[in-house]
């Protein structure tokens, strides 16, 4: 029996969780539409391209990245995951701590689930 298509988009969002932590150009490039839409939380949108620009030559690197209780929903043939997202990323010399709220909108394609867009917002920093 076929997992449900939650199921399936689930396990799409954690391969692509997996692939940017391993800089995984191949399962990336598999994973993300050609028009990629990919708004970080701090404002600055990259497309396919420049993503994979930035992680293949190093200037992004994720040491750490979690997706925290991620939820997927079906509209039509597009799935949308949101989850919390908790990175450490280094970029140039710079390394970050980041938490982010976002949203990943997905299309169900005759070949598998695929990334259109993904909104994120930065979480207010904790105190303690």
């Amino acid at each position: 029996m076929a997992p449900p298509l939650e199921d399936s988009l689930l396990a799409a969002e954690e391969a692509r969780r997996l692939a940017m932590l391993a800089a995984d150009m191949a399962a990336l490039d598999t994973l993300l539409s050609d028009a990629l839409a990919y708004t970080h939380s701090t404002g600055v949108i990259d497309s396919k391209a420049s993503y994979l620009q930035l992680l293949a030559g190093g200037a992004l690197r994720y040491e750490a990245l979690e997706f925290v209780a991620p939820q997927a929903r079906l509209v039509g043939t597009a799935g949308l995951v949101s989850a919390v997202m908790r990175a450490t990323v280094r970029k140039g010399e710079v390394r970050r701590d980041i938490a982010s709220s976002y949203l990943a909108v997905w299309e169900h394609t005759a070949s598998g689930w695929v990334l259109q867009a993904v909104q994120a917002t930065a979480l207010p920093a904790q105190t303690s």
